[in-house]
C-alpha cells in the first residue's frame, strides 16, 4: 500500500510538467527559428513557426505555405504579389502578416478572416480603400498603412477594440478625414502625414 501514494505523486507531477509544456507552446514559438527558404521549412523536423519569404520576386503565394497550418508569421515583403488565395484563411494560427513593398491595389480579401492577427503590414502598395468587414480581424493590435492611398476608411474601424496603432502616414486626408479617424479610433494611436487641401469620396459616420 505504501507504494501507491509515491506512484500517484509521480503521476501528477508529470500531468502538471505535460500541461505546462503545453502551455508554453506559444511563447516558445516566439523564438523559434525564421526559417528564409522554403525548401528548408519543408524539411524541418519541428513545426515551422515563422517563414520569411522577401525578396524573392513571388507573383503569388507559393501553395506549399499552406503545409504549415502552426505558422505565426508569414513575411512576404518586397515581391511582386497582386493578390492572396483564399487558401491564406486556412493558417489560423497566424498573429504576424507583412505584406510591404508589393503591388496590391486592393486590399486582400481574405487577410479578414485572420481572426487571431495582431500585425499587419500593408504599407507601400497601391491601396484605395479599406474592407467594411475589417472589423473581423478583432484581434488586430497594429496596422500599418503607410505610403498607399486610402480614401475610404469604413465605418467598421470603430468594432476594432483591440487596436492599438495605425500608421497612416504618407496617405492624403484632409482635415475632416482625419477627425473621423480620430473619433472612430480613440484608443489607438494614428500616425499621420499633415491634412492636404483634398476631397474624398467616404461615408457618414455611423
Amino acid at each position: 500500500m505504501n507504494y501507491i501514494i509515491p506512484a500517484l505523486l509521480f503521476l501528477l507531477f508529470a500531468l502538471r510538467v505535460s500541461a505546462q509544456s503545453t502551455d508554453a507552446l506559444p511563447t516558445r514559438a516566439d523564438s523559434m527559428r525564421v526559417y528564409t527558404s522554403l525548401q528548408e521549412a519543408l524539411n524541418a523536423e519541428a513545426p515551422v513557426f515563422r517563414l520569411d519569404l522577401s525578396k524573392k520576386r513571388l507573383r503569388k503565394v507559393p501553395e506549399e505555405v499552406f503545409a504549415f497550418p502552426q505558422m505565426v508569421e508569414l513575411r512576404l515583403d518586397r515581391n511582386r504579389l497582386d493578390s492572396l488565395p483564399p487558401e491564406l484563411a486556412n493558417l489560423k494560427n497566424l498573429e504576424r502578416l507583412t505584406l510591404s513593398k508589393n503591388k496590391f491595389e486592393h486590399f486582400p480579401q481574405t487577410v479578414v478572416n485572420l481572426t487571431k492577427l495582431k500585425h499587419l503590414d500593408l504599407s507601400d502598395n497601391a491601396l484605395e480603400r479599406l474592407p467594411d468587414d475589417i472589423h473581423r480581424m478583432r484581434s488586430l493590435e497594429q496596422l500599418i498603412l503607410w505610403s498607399n492611398m486610402i480614401g475610404y476608411y469604413p465605418g467598421s474601424l470603430m468594432r476594432m477594440e483591440n487596436l492599438r496603432l495605425v500608421d497612416l502616414l504618407n496617405n492624403e486626408m484632409n482635415a475632416y478625414e482625419q477627425d473621423r479617424l480620430h473619433e472612430l479610433l480613440p484608443k489607438a494611436e494614428l500616425i499621420l502625414s499633415p491634412p492636404c487641401n483634398c476631397t474624398f469620396d467616404d461615408e457618414e459616420d455611423p
